[in-house]
C-alpha cells in the first residue's frame, strides 16, 4: 500500500472530525457575521444614539460573543488536532518527515478552513434578511425599519473570519512543531495533573462574583450621589474580579471531590466523581465561556425587556390619555375638531379641560462634570413653563396651597431625584418683557404626568394666582402656550381615532412650533447674543409618519393609546439587537455544551471498556455519563444565571435607588427566561446524553 493510500484511509477514518471543525467555523461565521451586517446596516445604526448606553452595551455584547464563538471554534480545532495526532504519529512512525506533513497540514488546513469559511459568510446576508422581515412582519415595518445592507458589516465579517482563519492556522503551525513521535502519539491521552481543590474555592468564587458586580455597579453610583465624584474608566476593570469568582466556582464544581463523612458513597462513586477532575483546567475554561454566553442571553433579553416596559410605561399614570400643547400663537386644533374625529372613529369624549401656561425665565442650579468626573453645581438660564394653582387644581383635582413668592415642582409619577438637577432647583423666576424677577421658596413636588411631560426643562411648575397675573401682565403670546387635556371612551378604533388626532395635530403645526425637544428660544437668543452658535437651531421635519417624532418633537402629541400600540416601533432595533444577541449566544452554548459532551465520551471510550471488563452494567455507566454531563450542562447554567440575576438587581436598585413595579415586574420576566433558557439547554442535555451512550457502546 503506497503512502498516499495510506494517509487518504486515516483521513478518512477521520471525516467525523473534519465534519466537527467545519461546524465549529461555519457556525461561528455565521453567527457573528449575520449579527455584525444587522448591526451595522444603515437602518439600525440611525436608531442608535451615538456614543449612548445602548450602543455601548451592544458594542460590548457583540465583542464578547465573538470572543465566545472564537474560543468555541478554536476548542473544535484542539480536538480536531488531538484527533489528528493519531494519523499524524502512525505517518511520522512510517518514515514520512515532518515538512512533508507540515506541508500536507497547510493544504488540508487551508481547504476545510477555505470551504467552512464560505458555508459560513455566504448565508449570513440572507439569514440576517429572513431575521429581519420575520422581524417586521411580527413586529414592526415601516420606511425606517426596512433592510439595508451595511459594506461594514460585512468587512466586519471577513475581519472576523481573517482572525478565526489565523488562529486555527497558528494552531496548527504549533502542532506540528511538536518534538517527537511520542509526544504526538500520546497527545490524545495526555491529562492534566490532578491538585487539590480546596474546599472553599466555591464559596470564595461567590463571594468575589457578588464583591465584583458590587464593586463595578453600586460603587460609582454612590460615589456619585454621596460625593458627587464619578470613577474612572479604569475602575470597570473590577469586573474581572467577578470573573476571576465564576473560574472558582466552575473549577471547585468540577474538580472538588471529598470523603467527607460517607466514604463508602464517596468510593461507590469514586469513577463519577473525579473523571472531570483529569481535565479540570479545559473544562472550567469551556465552562466559563458558556456562563459568560449563558449570561449575555440573559442579560441582552433583559436590557431589551427594560426598553419595551420603559416605552409602555411612560406616561402609565397621566390623568388624562391625551394631551397636547402648543404656542398660544398657533392656530391648532380644539374641541370641535377632537370631538368631529371622535364621532368619525365611533367614540365619545369623556373628560375635555385646557388651561394656559407661561413661558417665563429662569436660573436654576444644575450640575455638569469636569474632565476629571467630578460633578459640580453650575447655574443655568432658560424658559421654563408656569401653571397657575388655581389652573392646576382645576385640571388635576388635586389641592395646592402656594403663598406670593412660592412655587411647585410638577414631576411625573415615582419621581426620584436625578444627580443633574433637584426639585428645588430655581434660583429666580424674570418676566422675559419687564424684567420683573423673584426670588421664589421651594414648597415641594406634585405629580401630574401629562404636564411633567411637556418638554419643559428641568421642569414645569406651580405658581400663587397671585405670582401667575403678576408675570402674566404684559406677556405676548410669544411666552405663552395652550395645553388640551382629554379622555376618549374605550373604542375598536381607539388606536385609529388617537393617530387621527396625532395627524391632524401634526398637519395644523407651523414653523413656530418646529422645533427640536430641547430647543429654548431665551438660550438661542443669548448665544446670538454672544456671537455663538446654538446647536439646535433650525427646524425639525414634521412628518407624521416618522416614529421618531414623538421623541424628537418640543410640542410632540401625548397618547397613552400611541404610546401603548406603538411602543415596539419606538424600540424595535434595541429589542431586535437583544433578542438576536440572545439567540447567537444560545446557539454557541448549546453547541459547545453538546460537543464537549461528546468529547468526554470520546476521550473515555477505553475507561467504559475497561469497566464493561471489571463488570460495570450499563446502569452504572449510564449513571456516570448522566453525572459528566448534569456537571456540564448544569453548572455553567446555574453560574451564568446567578451572574446575571444579581447584575441585574443592581443594575435596576442603584440606577435610582429604588425598586419601581415595573422593575419588580422585568425582574420576574427574567426568572421566567431562565427558566425557558433551562429548558433548551435540557433539550441539548437529551440529544448529548443519546449520543455519548451511542459512542460508549450502551444500547
Amino acid at each position: 500500500m503506497t503512502m498516499s493510500k495510506i494517509t487518504a484511509k486515516l483521513r478518512g477514518n477521520n471525516q467525523g472530525q473534519y465534519r466537527l471543525l467545519g461546524l465549529c467555523i461555519s457556525m461561528s461565521l455565521l453567527l457573528v457575521t449575520s449579527f455584525t451586517t444587522m448591526f451595522f446596516s444603515p437602518s439600525v445604526q440611525e436608531f442608535l444614539p451615538p456614543g449612548g448606553d445602548t450602543r455601548k452595551l451592544m458594542w460590548l455584547m457583540l465583542s464578547v460573543v465573538a470572543v465566545g464563538c472564537l474560543i468555541f471554534t478554536m476548542y473544535g480545532s484542539s480536538l480536531f488536532f488531538r484527533n489528528k495526532s493519531r494519523e499524524f504519529g502512525i505517518m511520522l512512525a512510517l518514515g514520512q518527515e515532518k515538512k512533508a506533513l507540515a506541508r500536507q497540514l497547510a493544504g488540508e488546513l487551508t481547504a476545510v478552513v477555505g470551504k467552512y469559511v464560505l458555508f459560513g459568510i455566504l448565508p449570513a446576508i440572507p439569514a440576517s434578511w429572513l431575521i429581519w422581515k420575520l422581524f417586521q412582519f411580527m413586529v414592526v415595518s415601516t420606511a425606517q425599519t426596512e433592510y439595508r445592507i451595511g459594506i461594514t458589516g460585512v468587512l466586519a465579517g471577513l475581519l472576523f473570519a481573517a482572525a478565526l482563519t489565523f488562529s486555527i492556522l497558528i494552531a496548527g503551525i504549533r502542532f506540528i512543531r511538536q518534538a517527537n513521535v511520542m509526544d504526538i502519539l500520546n497527545a490524545c491521552r495526555k491529562t492534566e495533573m490532578v491538585r487539590e481543590i480546596r474546599p472553599w474555592f466555591g464559596k470564595l468564587g461567590a463571594a468575589l462574583i457578588i464583591t465584583g458586580l458590587f464593586l463595578a455597579m453600586a460603587i460609582p453610583q454612590l460615589t456619585v450621589r454621596l460625593f458627587r465624584q464619578g470613577m474612572p474608566g479604569i475602575w470597570n476593570l473590577t469586573y474581572f474580579i467577578c470573573l476571576a469568582g465564576l473560574y472558582l466556582v466552575i473549577l471547585s464544581a468540577v474538580g472538588h471531590s471529598r470523603k467527607g463523612k460517607h466514604p463508602k458513597k464517596y468510593y461507590r462513586n469514586i469513577i463519577s466523581t473525579n473523571l472531570m477532575r483529569f481535565t479540570a483546567r479545559q473544562t472550567t475554561r469551556n465552562m466559563c465561556v458558556i456562563a459568560l454566553l449563558v449570561f449575555v442571553i440573559v442579560a441582552t433579553a433583559f436590557w431589551g425587556t427594560m426598553y419595551y416596559f420603559s416605552a409602555t410605561e411612560s406616561g402609565s399614570e397621566a390623568p388624562y390619555d391625551y394631551s397636547l400643547h402648543f404656542p398660544a400663537a398657533e392656530d391648532q386644533i380644539g374641541r370641535t375638531d377632537i370631538e368631529d374625529l371622535a364621532k368619525k372613529y365611533g367614540t365619545t369624549l369623556t373628560a375635555y379641560e385646557n388651561l394656559h401656561s407661561l413661558e417665563l425665565i429662569i436660573r436654576y442650579t444644575g450640575r455638569d462634570m469636569n474632565d476629571r468626573r467630578q460633578y459640580f453645581d453650575v447655574e443655568y438660564e432658560k424658559l421654563a413653563s408656569f401653571v397657575s394653582a388655581s389652573d392646576f387644581e382645576k385640571i388635576s383635582g388635586q389641592t395646592v396651597s402656594l403663598n406670593k413668592g412660592e412655587y411647585m415642582t410638577i414631576t411625573q409619577a415615582g419621581f426620584q431625584p436625578s444627580i443633574w438637577v433637584d426639585a428645588d432647583c430655581l434660583n429666580l423666576i424674570r418676566h422675559p418683557a419687564t424684567g420683573d424677577e423673584t426670588a421664589p421658596k421651594f414648597r415641594g413636588t406634585v405629580e401630574f404626568d401629562n404636564l411633567a411631560v411637556s418638554n419643559s426643562n428641568p421642569f414645569a411648575f406651580l405658581l400663587s394666582d397671585e405670582d401667575y397675573l403678576r408675570f402674566s401682565e404684559g406677556l405676548t403670546d410669544d411666552y405663552r402656550e395652550k395645553h388640551i387635556f382629554f379622555n376618549a371612551a374605550k373604542s375598536a378604533l381607539a388606536y385609529d381615532f388617537a393617530a387621527a388626532v396625532k395627524q391632524a395635530y401634526v398637519t395644523h403645526a407651523s414653523a413656530r412650533s418646529a422645533h427640536y425637544s430641547l430647543y429654548d428660544a431665551h438660550e438661542e437668543a443669548l448665544a446670538l447674543a454672544e456671537g455663538r452658535e446654538y446647536a439646535l437651531a433650525g427646524e425639525i421635519d414634521l412628518s407624521p409618519e416618522d416614529f421618531r417624532l414623538l421623541n424628537d418633537w418640543k410640542y410632540a402629541p401625548f397618547s397613552k393609546v400611541l404610546i401603548q400600540s406603538d411602543a415596539m416601533e419606538l424600540v424595535a432595533v434595541f429589542v431586535l439587537l437583544s433578542i438576536y444577541i440572545s439567540i447567537i449566544s444560545l446557539t454557541a452554548a448549546g453547541i459547545m455544551s453538546y460537543i464537549r459532551s461528546i468529547t468526554i465520551a470520546l476521550d473515555n471510550r477505553q475507561l467504559f471498556d475497561n469497566l464493561k471488563k471489571l463488570g460495570a452494567d450499563d446502569a452504572y455507566e449510564e449513571k456516570v455519563i448522566q453525572v459528566q454531563l448534569r456537571k456540564i450542562f448544569a453548572y455553567p447554567a446555574a453560574a451564568g444565571f446567578m451572574i446575571v440575576g444579581v447584575f441585574s438587581l443592581f443594575l435596576t436598585y442603584f440606577n435610582d435607588m429604588q425598586l419601581q413595579a415595573f422593575e419588580v415586574k422585568m425582574l420576574l420576566m427574567e426568572g421566567g427566561l431562565m427558566t425557558g433558557i433551562g429548558c433548551i439547554l435540557y433539550v441539548v442535555y437529551r440529544a448529548a446524553y443519546r449520543k455519548t451512550k451511542e459512542i460508549v457502546g450502551i444500547g
